[in-house]
């Protein structure tokens, strides 16, 4: 398997993402991999399928559009658009987030993964309280 290849299955993976799927990610991530996000650092495979499971366990689905892919030695670049629903954010209606994921590779696996994304826009505007709380603070910061 080449770096095009892992890269092309992982981009697979993420847009039919759910937990039926999470055997695929020894094929994809190497076994020492570190996933990093606006949640925390995930190191080890084994890791990073619980934190995908835990995850998953509860949303309605959770789907990525991919859409730009820069390949490079021994890294990449993914421009992603992350589709989902979860029961507890705004009465489970669909969502939507922009994002993009740096990765590296090693042994044609993915071995760090750093995801860049808005946790309050995904998240923190979402709940009830916090979300007004937040979209108060934004007015008064705008000009």
């Amino acid at each position: 398997m080449t770096q095009q290849v892992a890269l092309q299955q992982l981009v697979t993976f993420y847009q039919t993402l759910n937990s039926d799927r999470l055997s695929m990610l020894a094929q994809i991530y190497h076994t020492d991999i570190c996933l990093s996000d606006p949640v925390g650092e995930h190191r080890g495979l084994a890791v990073v399928e619980n934190y995908f499971a835990s995850l998953l366990k509860n949303m309605r689905y959770c789907r990525f559009v991919v859409t730009l892919t820069r390949e490079f030695e021994t890294d990449a670049l993914l421009l992603w658009r992350m589709e989902y629903a979860h029961p507890s954010l705004q009465r489970g209606a669909d969502q939507t987030l922009e994002g993009s994921s740096y990765l590296q590779f090693r042994d044609n696996k993915v071995a760090f993964q750093r995801d860049y994304y808005d946790m309050g826009a995904m998240l923190y505007e979402k709940l009830p309280l916090l979300g007004s709380a937040i979209n108060l603070i934004k007015k008064r910061l705008q000009p």
